[in-house]
Order: C-alpha cells, then structure tokens, then sequence
C-alpha cells in the first residue's frame, strides 16, 4: 500500500500518496507536494534559506608532501578536495599553498621557494587537524630546510660535520613521529571507539524500532476508518477520492463522544 501524506491524515481531508521525505533529527514525516512546499517555505522563512548546501567553491591547488602524522595519504587528500582545492604533484601557477609534512620532497620545496608559494607546517602539533575542523587553510609558515636528496656515494663523502647535521636532522624528525605515535594516536582510537560505539546504538535502535512496527497492526487514517464504518453500515463509498460529507456526517454523530474508532482492517 502507498506511503500516505501524513499533514493530508492531520486535516482529515482526502488521501494523497506521500512524495517528500522531512527529516528532523530522528523524527520523520512523509508528506505529498502540496505540504512539501508549504513546510518547506515556513523553514525557509525561519532559517533564511532553502536547506540546499552551497556548492564547494574552487580554491586554487594545493601541493602536499611529506608525511603528515596523523593522517594517511588519500585521508588528507580527501579533506584537502572537500573544501574545494585541488591536489597536484608540483607548483603550478593557481598553485595557493604547499602543506609539508615529515621528510618533505626537497624539489617541491625549491619550487615553493622560487614561486613564493605560501606554506603550512603540518608536522606543528594540531595543525592539520584544525585546519581541517574550520576549513581554513592557510600558510603562514616557513619553507623547512631541506638537502637535496643524496646518493650513497654522497654519504660516504660526507665530512664529519655534514654527517652529524643530517644525523640530527633525522633523529628530530624521528622524534616529531614517535610523539606523535604517542599521543595522537590513543587519542584518536579513543575517539573512534566511541564514534563506534554511538553508530552501533543507533543501527541497533533503529532495528528495534523497525521490529517493533512490523509487528503493530496497520494504523488507519481517519479517512480509513470512515470508509471501513461506512461499508459496515451498508453505505455505498468509493475506495478513493473525496468522501461525501453525508457520509462523514453520520459517521462523526454516530462516534460522538468516543474519540477516534480503534479499527484494524485496511481500506
């Protein structure tokens, strides 16, 4: 049987099939055309907008390089293109910024320099993240110092002090991950355990709620119940369509006092 227009079943005025889907929260209406449009201006009238979300603007490209803690590759990529900006490999010319993470390409680096391309510091604690939470990416830090890449044959040129610079400079970087492995990332198994936790109560609540109406008997509209009484009583009534007012008359005086009829048989 069609989904019937709840507002329709309120007013008590014909039976028309429910189009439109109203979502509060965890309240649901169902309701035709006709309601849609009308409930859908007074939330217009009291929100100052029609509910549609804004299409993402493009911001321009974003370079990333480097291993941002916390988060993996296509996870950053993801949040990056979500607020609209596009990921390249290299700095172009709409290029806005060059997020660095832990042990950033050096190339990409000399092209941020030389472009002037604005940085963020994504191995600074928390960075990331809240960029990420309020959708503003902005650089406002320095380009890391970065060697260019060497062979081995490099390293073993090394001369004492250079290979103690780099020795130190790795050691800080593997530091940056082990705090990071440290802190951040009980924290965010924590959170995800509890947003586990919140998403499984909820599948479980709404297939209890969904068991719970399957084994309800049908609820009638009161348009239902007029034509039920009515073919009980040996009027003559169509299954659809408007009811006649005799019809509705006889019924409403012969339930006067009795509040709404408990019926349990579908039209």
């Amino acid at each position: 049987m069609a989904v019937l227009c709840m507002g329709c079943k309120k007013k008590g005025s014909e039976d028309r099939a429910a189009t439109t889907v109203i979502v509060a929260g965890r309240q649901v209406w169902d309701v035709c055309a006709e309601h849609a449009e009308r409930f859908g201006a007074q939330l217009a009238a009291v929100f100052g907008s029609d509910g549609l979300e804004a299409a993402v603007v493009a911001r321009g490209s974003v370079v990333i390089t480097g291993t941002i803690p916390g988060y993996e590759p296509e996870a950053a990529r993801l949040a990056l293109e979500n607020a609209g900006h596009r990921i390249v490999g290299h700095v172009q010319e709409d290029t806005v910024l060059i997020i660095c993470g832990i042990r950033p390409a050096p190339h990409k680096i000399a092209e941020a320099a030389a472009a002037g391309t604005p940085c963020m510091d994504a191995t600074r604690a928390g960075v990331f993240r809240e960029a990420v939470t309020s959708g503003q990416w902005s650089g406002g830090d320095a380009l890391p110092e970065v060697a260019a890449k060497k062979t081995a044959a490099d390293v073993r040129h090394e001369t004492a002090e250079e290979k103690s610079t780099r020795r130190e400079r790795e050691a800080n970087a593997m530091k940056t991950y082990v705090e990071w492995q440290r802190t951040e990332v009980p924290k965010r198994l924590a959170e995800s355990s509890v947003r586990w936790a919140e998403e499984r109560k909820e599948k479980e609540d709404k297939e209890i709620r969904r068991r719970v109406s399957q084994s309800l008997p049908p609820q009638l509209t009161e348009a239902q119940q007029i034509r039920a009484w009515a073919k009980e009583h040996g009027y003559t009534i169509s299954n659809r369509g408007v009811i006649p007012g005799a019809v509705r008359e006889a019924y409403l005086r012969a339930h006067a006092g009795q509040g709404e009829l408990d019926l349990d048989v579908a039209s």
